[in-house]
């Protein structure tokens, strides 16, 4: 190829870049990348520093890799266990993505459960808040759950049908720690995407408030609120932004409670075993006095890899399916809760993360969502069938990324129009306006949100 030739196609290259990022959305501002293969939820903001890159690159590997059982000679990830969910935190969020349900009863553990008792805070007197499938060697894991699903039918108004799958949990639990309590409901918890997790942190507190309506005071059946949940190192009560309840306040938060919960590994904030009953006692544990497993530099560089987490831009917003569907979405009310444009404050945790407009679709507001999708949960004030809306942004990205179109909080939907077909309550005019649609622009509908 002559000089002339490649000074052409270097001219045309970049002339098909600009129009092609000309024609996509900046999910997250200037942090925003340009990514649509396996690996777009993984990247490091597009703005990141030297210094926040390498801290990143840190926290990647201590995400990543497997945790072991202590003692060990790799002390600097040693600690799991003894009763624990799974191996790494990407056993569960698998390419910083969505998990998936058990498939036919085979284990898995993109998919965990919330053990909750009416009247006990502490969840089930023997099992504790959540399920541990798995336990080190010697030690008895909790339980298993099994899940089978009944198939209805949903109608449309031109008549077509929709299957939908409703599930039902049978908890198999371990009599070695005592039986589980006879009102003990299950609480399924689907791996959420971990993209644009600190560009969320970063919105003001006073943005979210003014986006909540939980009177209805304008009366168009939309009434989000907050949550209000105790920050466990200060002792104060703090706006809650993460979890599908939005039951944590920050990262750190939300990062140290799954080490605990999911993976048995403690640390300064949670610097005991997640046991229950008689758990440590039969268990026999000697890790309790040896100090957290993992120290508040490794966490905070754990936190680091997820607040600089970038969400991938909004592709093919020039095709007119697209752009159609974007106005059906409105039209119908879905960005009543999945609101489309925010602005993080000057307040963030790292500079990178400042006054950038954001399009997430979400206010992270709690909605009643119907009986249909409630778990039972009454903790901290959240009802049952009340869920933090989830953002959207990367969704279209979700089977490139993760393989599956698992949504809603127990990945009982198999894709994109059966969670729309599961929502009620605050949600239901926006099902049934979608139902109404014809088969075209339900289309529409369905190719916009492929796009985020």
């Amino acid at each position: 190829m002559n000089a002339y030739k490649i000074v052409l196609f270097l001219f045309l290259f970049t002339v098909f870049s600009i129009i092609s990022k000309a024609e996509s959305v900046l999910s997250g501002g200037k942090t925003t990348v340009f990514q649509k293969g396996p690996n777009a939820f993984g990247l490091p903001l597009a703005n990141i520093t030297r210094a926040n890159r390498r801290a990143h690159v840190v926290g990647n590997s201590f995400f990543n890799k497997n945790w072991v059982f202590a003692p060990s000679s790799t002390t600097a990830r040693d600690g799991l266990g003894p009763l624990y969910h799974a191996r790494s935190c990407s056993g569960c969020h698998v390419r910083d993505g969505r998990g998936a349900p058990p498939q036919n009863n085979k284990s898995g553990v993109g998919l965990l459960f919330r053990l909750n008792v009416p009247g006990l805070p502490s969840g089930d007197p023997n099992l504790g808040k959540q399920l541990a499938i798995n336990a080190a060697p010697g030690v008895e894991p909790e339980g298993k759950v099994h899940v089978k699903y009944e198939i209805i039918k949903e109608t449309f108004s031109n008549g077509e049908t929709v299957s939908l799958r409703k599930p039902q949990y049978k908890l198999v639990a371990n009599p070695v720690y005592g039986e589980p309590h006879p009102q003990i409901m299950l609480s399924p918890r689907l791996a959420q995407p971990l993209v644009g997790l600190g560009l969320l942190e970063s919105i003001d507190e006073n943005t979210i408030l003014n986006l909540a309506d939980p009177d209805d005071k304008d009366k168009d059946g939309i009434s989000g609120k907050v949550n209000y949940v105790l920050n466990e190192e200060s002792g104060k009560a703090e706006l809650g932004r993460f979890g599908w309840k939005a039951n944590q306040p920050s990262l750190r938060l939300q990062t140290a409670i799954a080490f605990l919960r999911d993976m048995g590994i403690t640390s300064s904030i949670h610097p005991k075993e997640d046991f229950s009953g008689k758990q440590e006692k039969i268990i026999k544990n000697s890790q309790n006095d040896e100090g957290p497993d993992i120290d508040d530099a490794k966490l905070k560089r754990v936190v680091t890899y997820l607040r600089t987490l970038a969400p991938p831009a909004q592709r093919d917003t020039g095709a007119e399916t697209v752009r159609k569907g974007e106005e059906l979405f409105i039209k119908i009310g879905c960005a009543k809760c999945h609101v489309q444009t925010l602005m993080t404050g000057s307040n963030a945790a790292i500079n990178e993360l400042k006054n950038q407009t954001i399009r997430p679709y979400t206010d992270l507001l709690l909605h009643d969502m119907g009986d249909a999708l409630s778990d039972g949960n009454t903790k901290s004030k959240v009802s049952g069938s009340e869920w933090r809306t989830p953002p959207l942004w990367g969704i279209g990205l979700t089977e490139t990324v993760n393989g599956n179109v698992f949504f809603l909080h127990d990945g009982r939907a198999r894709n994109l129009q059966e969670a729309i077909m599961w929502h009620g309550g605050e949600g239901l005019f926006s099902k049934e306006a979608y139902s109404k649609l014809s088969a075209q622009e339900r289309s529409f509908v369905l190719n916009f949100l492929r796009s985020l």
